[in-house]
């Protein structure tokens, strides 16, 4: 056991995905004493992600509750690490989204001038308003380590901390431990007569899946009459996806990690579409590697990180702001033979395995603090 103190900052360890697949699915393999700060309690979190934007009073009334709660959390957690000195501090994001209070910005750069302090994120955050400028200049001013999932995030940053910074793919570990020939037994045996695809997500990313449904039904009726299959949409969301489609079915399930787990396992094809914006090019394209950690083909929208983990042996990368024949193209190709299937999957897993794999993560981790 090493005895390094480690303070890892989170909004939620339990319902943030980047929370959770950036940096808590390592923590237990650190061997060695780490706090996790979540920064949001469970219940309050989840009723605020709960509640509809429209329901414009009481979204702005929970609004303030959430971020006075954040506020007093975040200041309680910054003041005893104050005193109990960490070696390392992690933080996920940010400390407290949009607004950060003067007294809340002193406290930030007292605790992490004074400690080997790592700042990770994987969104376009100083686009989507999760972090106020003030903050985000004390954290790279203090940082010794920047951790992003691409270059685009990267160049946010500017050449005056560019060294600071390492790229990380966000991966996924939880959904190893299955035999590749039994899922691959297993997803044959519905192949012939429905194609799967699976979209895991959250709310705020309904409106690129709605861009591209019209073409999924479109696909579904062609596939249904040259090979007699149903095409199948499982949404895996917090949300429901709410669209009237004519021959394409389908399903919503409320996200939980166990559940996503087996819809991935279930699904043939993996989807990720993304209307280009200057805050999609700063996604990670984590979605497509949880989906080709499984041997899953994918179909992605040709944008930012998106291009990075398709190439020609996991599936298809769509240009597909004006056109979306190429989305019916690709389902139809992946969906009409089992055999073209096998091999875009069996190239999914090793992509994966050579570029995204969960133990490289790890092993960065444990290089950077200092634990391997």
């Amino acid at each position: 056991m090493n005895n390094r103190k480690i303070t890892v900052y989170v909004r939620n360890a339990n319902i943030t995905p980047s929370s959770y697949y950036r940096i808590i699915q390592y923590v237990e393999k650190f061997e060695t004493d780490v706090l996790i700060r979540n920064i949001a309690p469970d219940k309050l979190y989840e009723l605020y992600l709960q509640v509809p934007k429209n329901k414009k009073i009481l979204h702005a009334f929970l609004g303030i509750i959430y971020y006075i709660i954040m506020l007093i959390r975040v200041t309680t957690f910054l003041l005893i690490d104050l005193v109990n000195k960490p070696e390392y501090i992690i933080l996920s994001k940010s400390f407290c989204p949009r607004y950060t209070p003067f007294l809340l910005r002193v406290l930030i750069d007292k605790v992490t001038k004074n400690t080997f302090f790592i700042w990770d994120f994987d969104d376009y955050i100083f686009n989507s308003g999760e972090i106020s400028n003030l903050q985000a200049e004390i954290l790279m001013r203090n940082s010794s380590k920047i951790v992003v999932t691409n270059d685009f995030l990267k160049s946010k940053l500017g050449t005056k901390y560019e060294k600071k910074v390492d790229l990380l793919p966000t991966t996924d570990g939880d959904l190893q431990g299955f035999s590749q020939k039994k899922l691959e037994k297993k997803r044959k045996e519905t192949f012939d007569n429905e194609i799967r695809l699976v979209w895991v997500a959250t709310s705020g990313n309904i409106p690129h899946l709605v861009s591209i449904i019209e073409a999924l039904d479109e696909a579904s009726i062609i596939l249904h009459e040259k090979q007699k299959k149903q095409l199948v949409l499982i949404c895996v969301c917090n949300k429901s996806v709410e669209y009237k489609t004519k021959h394409l079915k389908l399903i919503n399930m409320k996200w939980t990690r166990s559940l996503a787990k087996e819809q991935i396992y279930n699904a043939h094809i993996g989807v990720m579409p993304l209307n280009k914006n200057d805050y999609t090019l700063g996604k990670g394209g984590f979605k497509l590697v949880q989906y080709i950690s499984t041997c899953l083909p994918v179909i992605g929208s040709n944008v930012g990180y998106n291009s990075q983990v398709i190439n020609n042996e996991t599936g298809f990368l769509i240009n597909d702001e004006n056109n979306k024949r190429d989305w019916i193209e690709a389902v139809l190709k992946l969906g009409s033979s089992f055999e073209v299937w096998l091999n875009y999957s069996r190239g999914s897993y090793v992509n994966w395995t050579e570029n995204f794999s969960y133990n490289h993560n790890l092993n960065y981790w444990l290089k950077v603090l200092g634990i391997k």
